[in-house]
């Protein structure tokens, strides 16, 4: 299965393969953990590519 990283909480645009990527955790205000799913389920809730982790 290809599984991303999602973001939970505030400002949830893109999807992250790289779990160390700072973008996926951003301030600590908006941030509320990490969701894991199907890249296709990610796709279909909006969200697209984190333009640092797909480099």
């Amino acid at each position: 299965m290809n599984e991303v990283h999602v973001r939970v909480g505030l400002y949830r645009n893109r999807y992250h393969t790289d779990t160390s990527c700072p973008a996926l955790n951003g301030k600590p205000e908006t941030f509320g953990g990490v969701e894991r799913m199907p890249r296709e389920e990610a796709e279909a809730q909006g969200l697209g590519p984190c333009r640092t982790c797909e480099t």
